[in-house]
């Protein structure tokens, strides 16, 4: 099949280039591309699948909590919202329950279904976070860090944990930052530390900010803490771009700061996509109305949203197009080493075509449209 006459998102660009499938990969982009079955795209934009690095679940399901099966269907409603890879991601729970999640996302990854959306790794987000800025982590499973227990998580995985958030304030999180960090992505997460800890866990290997301003201290003219440490080492930072999470102004400042190290995240719940009402996010009950999520003390508890909503958001907010796209696709997959979210020849054919509005006309998975 031959994608012709688009304007296709390449490099950080539009460019009108054809696009041509083979085997559910990209096999050419060029100019007037023949030998195959066309399909003209005039007038629309062809982007590459979304990535959400940051997702605990969807349609009524939680990673942390879901067997296989009910991953699968997370995975089809993750697919018909153009989101076409993600981290799977685990909240703080008893080490049992970890490992039954670990286990459970390890088989439905080893199955590799072709026309459903991609895990790509597992983001760890707990236990080895702090107390203080536990937000909705259940503080009674919080630990300190347990590197013998890190490594049987990893095990069961099948090695497949990507992204580890750790609060670099705990004893031996410096430690586990260097062990680690050329091997994983070492992520500061839920944690009131200062800007030279934070200058601590760069310096050690730490590349990534887990939802910056949020379960962290704010910046300070006397004390930038996470949010200009971020800055200064070039961290990868996530923003949850719901309008709930941080105000459109914040968004737009960090834009023009740091564009190339923006990865916008969902960070949602098994509430994505459903009703209002009550759901459970890590064990602890949590209460949707007017698209927010949060306990019962009001404690905001992950979001009920997609990226694909938070790329429209972040239009409609005043980020340039071009960087909106990227914050959704390329970041935040190279942000934890993977190669994902792009247009290039020999990937996956995973794309998206958007009118002129951004509204979705089709979402292609390796190649097969799955809407």
């Amino acid at each position: 099949m031959i994608l012709k006459n688009s304007s296709a998102f390449i490099n950080g660009e539009f460019k009108n280039l054809d696009v041509k499938i083979e085997n559910g990969m990209i096999s050419a982009i060029a100019e007037n591309l023949s030998g195959g079955d066309e399909e003209d795209l005039s007038g629309k934009m062809l982007i590459p699948g979304l990535v959400d690095i940051h997702t605990h679940g969807c349609a009524g399901f939680d990673f942390s909590t879901a067997n296989a099966s009910q991953i699968e269907k997370m995975l089809d409603e993750y697919g018909k919202n153009g989101i076409t890879s993600v981290l799977a991601t685990t909240m703080t729970l008893p080490r049992e329950s970890l490992k039954k999640a670990m286990s459970e996302i390890k088989a439905v990854m080893d199955l590799k279904s072709p026309h459903k959306a991609k895990i790509l790794g597992i983001n760890m987000e707990g236990p080895f976070l702090g107390k203080d800025k536990k937000g909705a982590h259940d503080e009674k499973f919080l630990t300190g860090i347990d590197f013998e227990m890190f490594e049987e998580l990893d095990a069961i995985s099948g090695e497949n944990i990507r992204l580890v958030d750790i609060d670099p304030l705990l004893p031996e999180a410096e430690e586990f930052i260097r062990r680690y960090s050329g091997k994983k992505t070492i992520s500061i997460a839920h944690t009131a530390c200062k800007y030279l800890d934070a200058q601590m866990a760069a310096r050690a290997g730490a590349s990534h900010v887990t939802h910056l301003f949020n379960a962290m201290n704010g910046l300070h003219h006397r004390e930038p803490g996470i949010v200009g440490a971020a800055f200064d080492f070039g961290l990868y930072s996530e923003i949850i771009a719901d309008g709930i999470h941080i105000h459109p102004c914040v968004i737009r400042m960090m834009f023009k700061l740091m564009p190339e190290k923006i990865a916008v995240v969902s960070d949602s719940m098994a509430a994505a996509g459903l009703l209002d009402g009550e759901y459970e996010l890590g064990g602890q009950k949590v209460f949707v109305k007017d698209k927010k999520a949060a306990l019962a003390d009001g404690t905001i508890a992950g979001s009920v949203t997609n990226v694909y909503k938070e790329l429209k958001n972040l239009i409609e907010f005043g980020v340039k197009k071009e960087d909106a796209i990227l914050s959704v696709t390329e970041i935040p997959a190279r942000s934890v080493c993977l190669d994902a979210g792009v247009i290039k020849k020999g990937s996956f054919a995973d794309l998206i075509v958007l009118n002129s509005s951004f509204e979705f006309e089709k979402v292609y998975i390796s190649g097969v449209r799955v809407f």
